[in-house]
């Protein structure tokens, strides 16, 4: 356990030094990119190349995407990972300067708070998400950035990083924003981001994963479902969650039709 209490467990050389940024931007993107590739090729495995019949009646759209589609995500999904590593290198030279509220002691707010924090950082970055979100949706900005994401009309898991850079770069941004004002432990964020990676992946998967008929009950409800976001690259207009629906719950803009046709239906297909 001291081995993920020490500083240098984290950043073993000093970020300041230019050599040393451009080198942790190369292995902290590297790392994002193998988390990525590996992560969605695993559910890629599962739910599109060994087929089961299972999976099969959870399949979202009527068709799934083609193989031009899912290179193109991946190519986008490339770029992303760059730009989330340079992200992760800031949140640490943020930490080195004694900027941020990154901890390392456990126990320093007590195993609670350490539990609780992953959840507090969700709820933070589901409003900062849903605001942007909507955000990109105004004509000019979806145009010009977010139509790349949206070129996915049916969406692959490899979608899962596939944005123009900026918008890369507006999801990139509030991890390191949040640890200036928030305390964490290193630990958190790894476990974190690999938890939101997956949400992300399961999102996009094409293939329903929760229970039929859990939108009707209080988990499931208030969870994005791949169902959900679905909707949002049918609909455009509604769904606009990344965690949780309860922002499009609040400001309106959950598809009516949601969990009547989540509840009804094991095949749960989006129709307009």
């Amino acid at each position: 356990m001291n081995h993920f209490e020490k500083f240098e467990s984290y950043i073993p050389f000093d970020l300041l030094i230019p050599k040393n940024f451009l080198l942790a931007i190369t292995a902290v993107t590297f790392v994002v990119l193998v988390r990525y590739l590996v992560t969605t090729f695993l559910f890629y495995v599962v739910f599109y190349l060994r087929r089961w019949q299972w999976s099969d009646l959870r399949q979202i759209y009527p068709e799934l995407p083609s193989k031009t589609i899912q290179r193109y995500e991946i190519k986008w999904s490339v770029v992303s990972s760059i730009i989330f590593g340079i992200a992760g290198v800031l949140m640490g030279a943020f930490w080195q300067m004694g900027w941020s509220k990154i901890y390392l002691s456990f126990d320093q707010y007590g195993w609670t708070y350490l539990i609780l924090s992953g959840f507090f950082v969700s709820v933070l970055h589901d409003f900062y998400f849903y605001v942007t979100h909507r955000c990109l949706h105004k004509p000019l900005a979806y145009k010009r950035f977010h139509a790349v994401h949206h070129a996915s009309l049916h969406p692959s898991p490899w979608a899962s990083f596939s944005f123009h850079p900026v918008e890369s770069l507006i999801e990139a941004i509030p991890l390191p924003l949040i640890t200036l004002i928030l305390p964490l432990h290193p630990i958190v964020i790894v476990i974190y981001l690999t938890m939101a990676t997956i949400s992300a992946i399961i999102n996009h998967l094409g293939f329903e994963v929760l229970p039929p008929g859990s939108a009707k009950h209080p988990v499931g409800k208030w969870l994005i479902s791949g169902t959900h976001h679905a909707g949002h690259h049918r609909f455009y207009k509604y769904n606009f969650g990344l965690f949780y629906t309860f922002w499009d719950h609040i400001f309106g803009t959950q598809h009516p039709g949601y969990e009547q046709q989540f509840q009804q239906n094991t095949e749960v297909k989006i129709e307009s």
